[in-house]
């Protein structure tokens, strides 16, 4: 449970996209949302009417999106921030929120360029932070959650609780190497001694473990993975969390702390 859903938007349809999701879910666990819109200084280097006609547009813009949300039955507010948009929505959270935000990134790419807001989003955020694709979400299932050898119980945990509120199937996709042992994770039981009415799928597999999550993903609810651990080439989160949210197939909750997932 979060204390409040701060969802990022900017009119864009991935943005209603994530307010929907966030929206409906604040709803359900009766929690505040929280609208929030983000001006880049670059409007004022058009000149002052330029920046505060582009505020005047983000302020109208929060109005109209409130509205929407009338008779949700959740506590609706709104807030007009200024700057960098990473950085401006990583401030305007606490650790205990869920910060939602939406994205196109819906295909193949490689690469380990922070050119994506999710990723650049991901890798500020102080809270844990829920990435949405504009994609149809009816009819959909399941939660899958990624692992590794030698991980905290925290991700699945996270993973574990989601399931368990929504009645969900859980699908642990544990990554191992050739030399790993198959070994019962401690981790895994730890979560089905927690949750034992829990139906728990699980699946070792040695491919790319962001391939292996992203095919996992296709059907399902949410992805759960947490920020990995940064490799030195410019990224402060792992190579599979940044290959996951530049080609999503589902709805992702990356779980903030930096000992979680998968690297």
């Amino acid at each position: 449970m979060y204390a409040r859903y701060v969802v990022g938007v900017d009119g864009s349809s991935p943005s209603r996209a994530a307010l929907s999701w966030a929206a409906g879910r604040a709803e359900t666990d009766g929690v505040p949302l929280v609208i929030a819109h983000v001006e880049e200084p670059e409007g004022g280097m058009m000149g002052g009417d330029f920046a505060r006609t582009e505020m005047r547009s983000g302020s109208d813009l929060l109005t109209q999106l409130a509205s929407s949300l009338h008779g949700h039955g959740t506590d609706v507010s709104t807030t007009l921030l200024s700057g960098f948009v990473p950085w401006s929505l990583a401030e305007a959270t606490r650790p205990d929120d869920l910060l939602v935000i939406g994205t196109h990134k819906t295909g193949f790419l490689h690469g380990r360029v922070l050119g994506s807001r999710s990723v650049q989003i991901a890798a500020s955020a102080r809270c844990t932070v829920a990435v949405i694709p504009d994609t149809d979400l009816r009819r959909r299932t399941g939660v899958v959650v990624g692992v590794r050898p030698g991980e905290t119980p925290d991700v699945i945990e996270a993973a574990a609780a989601e399931a368990s509120r929504h009645g969900q199937q859980l699908s642990v996709i544990r990554s191992i190497s050739p030399h790993t042992e198959k070994e019962p994770s401690p981790a895994i039981q730890a979560v089905q001694a927690a949750h034992p009415g829990l139906s728990i799928r699980t699946k070792e597999t040695r491919r790319s473990p962001a391939e292996a999550l992203l095919d996992a993903g296709r059907d399902k609810a949410l992805l759960v993975i947490g920020p990995g651990v940064g490799t030195g080439t410019g990224s402060p989160i792992g190579s599979v969390l940044h290959d996951v949210l530049l080609n999503l197939t589902a709805p992702v909750l990356v779980v903030r702390d930096p000992r979680q997932g998968l690297g």
